[in-house]
């Protein structure tokens, strides 16, 4: 190999101060011109790449809500895999799936991750356990969209005022007035002595849903019934002997309140062992799932509970087309699952996400991103989310009707038997004491 020793061998010789200094700085040049380079070409792909994160309860107590994620953010992936075509400009879409393990701490932390780590120009969440996500994206000035918590116990917990509102965050829902219209709907023309016993959880919804001066059994006795409250029982909570003798004592005839599956299939089996048979129980959260209800068995017959979605809703997915009927019969084909209701929900929160995008004319200015959602008005698989029209600033409230769980020959199913909330979804059965 021919060397050329014209001058000194730099390579072999130390470098006069001067020429050191004239090193430094073409290094330094050249390694900001390098990292510049890198990104460069990061900000390239980003801004031609919309992320969305989505945080939800994979795992933990809260888990049934997600139980359908896996088969909704396939369909949705699907049906934008050609991209978002957004103000003349097509944009790849990246959906950042994350799991809160039902931990609100987890919650905020993912959230906090995603929104400086990963620069998702949209934040979707489930927010049952509390609306820490919501709340990150807020001081973040990240546009958030939230849904699965009645609208109070996502508003107030964020120290928010339903006639000023947020600026970035937003959130769609049944609210506690509406379920209570839907089980005083049912409960109308149920022959009882009014006598309602009350139970909710000690955690963010079950405090907010069972309030005494704001909650459920406060507009249930301003109604007129005479409530039952003891108190409220911890989350996991397998010995509801002593609220059961205190229904006994009062004759409650109707139970109500909020419960995990596993809570209220605990209170059904010890309701029986000490002879209490009211003759309505209308639950929230341990009612919506099937394969809970299965499992209580033949006493599950009668029971009630609010609905947020069926396949018998008359309404059709914006993302896909699919009618609800559709939607649900697809779930249980890939899945060999029965169909739950949070199906609808989730999937509509990703129609909403995907249609604020598209309507912000710029996906990578948030405050567009954000502008488009507070005037949102969507028809969805749940039916029209209207973030105008609510009267509760950066909330849209969501259709519930009443239904009551039958099972005959062997199979377990819900039917609508109430709609006075929304006369538009059709009732299937009438209501029957347990």
């Amino acid at each position: 190999m021919t060397r050329h020793t014209q001058g000194p061998d730099v390579g072999s010789q130390p470098l006069p101060d001067q020429s050191k200094r004239g090193f430094m700085k073409v290094a330094a040049a050249a390694g900001a011109m390098a990292a510049l380079g890198r990104n460069s070409l990061a900000w390239a792909a980003n801004k031609d790449t919309i992320r969305i994160g989505y945080i939800s309860p994979k795992t933990g107590p809260f888990s049934p809500f997600a139980e359908a994620d896996d088969f909704i953010l396939a369909q949705v992936r699907k049906s934008l895999s050609d991209g978002l075509t957004i103000g003349g400009r097509t944009y790849a879409v990246e959906i950042l799936a994350r799991d809160d393990q039902s931990n609100p701490d987890r919650q905020s932390n993912l959230a906090a991750e995603l929104i400086n780590k990963d620069n998702v120009d949209l934040m979707l969440a489930q927010v049952a356990i509390g609306p820490n996500a919501s709340q990150q994206c807020e001081l973040n000035g990240v546009p958030c969209i939230s849904t699965v918590g009645p609208w109070q116990a996502w508003l107030f917990p964020l120290k928010g005022d339903p006639s000023k509102g947020f600026k970035n965050v937003f959130h769609f829902f049944w609210g506690l007035e509406d379920i209570v219209a839907v089980y005083q709907d049912i409960w109308k023309d149920v022959p009882t002595n009014k006598v309602v016993g009350s139970l909710f959880t000690n955690d963010v919804p079950g405090n907010s849903m069972g309030d005494a001066k704001m909650g459920m059994p406060a507009a249930f006795a301003a109604a007129g019934y005479k409530i039952v409250d003891i108190g409220r029982f911890p989350v996991g909570a397998d010995d509801f002997s002593t609220f059961i003798q205190a229904f006994k004592k009062e004759n409650v005839e109707i139970v109500t309140g909020l419960f995990n599956p596993p809570e209220w299939a605990s209170f059904v089996k010890q309701s029986a062992q000490m002879g209490f048979k009211p003759k309505v129980a209308t639950i929230a959260k341990a009612l919506l799932f099937p394969g809970a209800v299965e499992a209580l068995g033949p006493s599950a017959n009668g029971m009630s509970t609010e609905i947020w979605w069926t396949p018998a809703y008359p309404f059709k997915s914006s993302l896909t087309g699919l009618t609800a009927r559709q939607l649900a019969d697809s779930y249980e084909a890939a899945t060999k699952r029965t169909w739950t209701q949070p199906i609808g929900v989730v999937h509509a929160l990703f129609e909403a996400g995907i249609q604020a995008l598209k309507d912000s004319g710029n996906p990578k200015d948030p405050t567009k991103v954000a502008d488009a959602t507070r005037a949102m008005k969507l028809d969805t698989i749940i039916g029209r989310l209207d973030f105008t029209a609510s009267g509760i600033k950066n909330v849209s409230k969501i259709r519930i009707v009443g239904g009551q769980w039958r099972v005959e020959n062997g199979k377990t199913d819900i039917y609508i038997t109430n709609n006075a909330t929304a006369p538009e979804i059709p009732v299937q059965r009438k209501f029957e004491i347990l």
